[in-house]
């Protein structure tokens, strides 16, 4: 597997995990639109490099070694 796809895969979670900050925080202090405006922002970014990564890619992967 191409280094730069698994970049992009963990960069994925990683803007996984910035929504879920989002939401938490959009939840518990309502004040906070800028700071959640600015986690969603940068999740989407970290989104875009598997933008282009073509439909089913992966679902026969073999994990055996």
């Amino acid at each position: 597997m191409n280094t730069s796809l698994i970049s992009a895969f963990l960069a994925a979670q990683v803007g996984q995990m910035q929504l879920a900050a989002a939401g938490y925080l959009a939840q518990n202090n309502p004040q906070s639109g800028s700071s959640v405006g600015q986690l969603v922002d940068a999740a989407q970014q970290n989104f875009n490099p598997l933008a282009n990564v073509p439909a089913g890619l992966g679902t026969n992967l073999d994990m055996t070694c």
